[in-house]
């Protein structure tokens, strides 16, 4: 009985599966199918999985060929390959379809809350209030848009292009290049090249030299010895108890350098950016470690445009020398700013006249510049200087800009000079 039983059931399965597998076969022949059109030979019947919209294949049988069929999918791989600016910091690209989730998730919106609620956070305190004027007949439609974020990784179009070379042709370049060389003349003149030497930076040296470290590194020990010698030269390190503050620090080396020195001091390290292989459980203390580290560093994370001295408590009552290695321009007008404005007065302090904003507390700076080209006109600390000396503000993007002919290779011999331009005689004007 239960043998005749089991074979019924049997029966009754093998009927259905043949029911299914007919309407299948009739679904097909009579367009009626409405699933994956791939054929498994293995199992001699269609793929049961719904299909890509569009295609006749589901996702997991679409072959490339295919692709061309589905409009839908050729939408949604363009979107996919275009990538446009991080609407919070154009300094990095997303995918554009993924662009609302980034934004929730993006490491810079989490940097910029943990920095708001930092007590020396205070917005734009040390960004600058003048800005440039037009200049006269200027029409809105050769004027480029200041900071324009979304066409940042674009190329200019046709009409930005013309309005960039109306721009050029209108500069009677003659006449600036007599201006600068008058102003430099008058500003500036000779420049000595004094690199000194320090012996915090030896011992480093001399290690990094016995263990074939390269001539950019050792480079870079050379510039903070030249920097340090200086400090003390300028007498900025006499006085161990100061904080000595680095603006700028990525890894904080100049302060390490420093550390050898005052391994004492308390070490202020200002940066806006994640920096790998930071020095800073290397500075103070018995340099062994996050344990002597953590009373003479103070790691700050925050762009110095937000900076306000007057909310760190950790440089209270104490002398305060600033230092930085390669500060950028702009970087470097917001640092004067808040030395300048934000730097409490110590409590022994004596009282300054109204003319000297400078805190009594400090001791002075050493900045080694670099980047002069991303210096802005709002931000410039000294625009009444510039416009004496003959100059628009218009014209200081264009100044900026020229700062970098110094490192373009003008200098070669006139043979290299020749054979890279095809001239015989250049004179670039810096």
């Amino acid at each position: 009985m239960e043998t005749a039983k089991r074979s019924a059931e049997q029966l009754a399965r093998d009927a259905q599966r043949k029911r299914r597998k007919q309407a299948k076969t009739d679904a097909k022949n009579g367009a009626q199918w409405d699933r994956c059109m791939f054929k498994v030979v293995r199992k001699n019947r269609f793929c049961n999985i719904s299909r890509v919209p569009g295609s006749l294949f589901c996702g997991n049988h679409l072959p490339d060929s295919d692709a061309a069929v589905s409009s839908k999918s050729q939408k949604f791989k363009a979107a996919t390959r275009r990538r446009v600016p991080c609407p919070v910091d154009a300094s990095h690209t997303v995918y554009e379809f993924d662009l609302a989730k980034h934004v929730l998730v993006c490491n810079r919106v989490k940097d910029a809350d943990a920095m708001k609620k930092l007590a020396y956070y205070s917005h734009n305190i040390n960004s600058g209030s003048h800005s440039s004027v037009k200049e006269e007949g200027s029409t809105a439609s050769s004027e480029e848009p200041a900071g324009d974020k979304e066409n940042e990784h674009s190329e200019p179009s046709a009409q930005e292009q013309q309005g960039i070379i109306d721009k050029l042709v209108a500069i009677d370049f003659a006449d600036l290049r007599k201006r600068i060389e008058a102003a430099y003349d008058s500003c500036v003149g000779e420049l000595l090249l004094e690199k000194l030497q320090h012996k915090c930076c030896d011992q480093l040296f001399e290690e990094k030299k016995k263990a074939g470290a390269s001539k950019s590194v050792l480079r870079h020990i050379e510039q903070q010895a030249s920097i340090i010698g200086h400090m003390e030269q300028a007498k900025l390190l006499q006085d161990s108890n100061a904080a000595f503050v680095e603006l700028g620090a990525g890894r904080g080396m100049l302060s390490l350098a420093l550390a050898q020195m005052f391994p004492d001091s308390l070490y202020v390290l200002i940066d806006r950016a994640h920096t790998r292989g930071k020095a800073d459980r290397f500075i103070g203390g018995d340099n062994k470690g996050d344990e002597g580290a953590k009373d003479t560093t103070l790691r700050a994370k925050i762009d110095i445009r937000h900076l306000n001295f007057a909310g760190m408590q950790e440089i209270l009552d104490k002398p305060v020398v600033c230092m930085s290695k390669h500060l950028c321009g702009v970087a470097t007008d917001l640092s004067l700013r808040a030395v300048a404005q934000t730097l409490p007065e110590s409590s022994g302090g004596k009282e300054t006249s109204s003319e000297i904003t400078v805190s009594s507390s400090f001791q002075g700076l050493a900045i080694a510049l670099c980047c002069h080209h991303v210096c802005a006109w709002e931000d410039y600390v000294n625009p009444s200087f510039f416009e004496a000396q003959g100059f628009k503000p218009q014209e200081f993007e264009l100044l900026t800009s020229m700062t970098s002919w110094t490192t373009c290779g003008m200098g070669l011999e006139g043979d290299a000079v020749q054979h890279i331009l095809g001239i015989r005689h250049v004179k670039c004007f810096y």
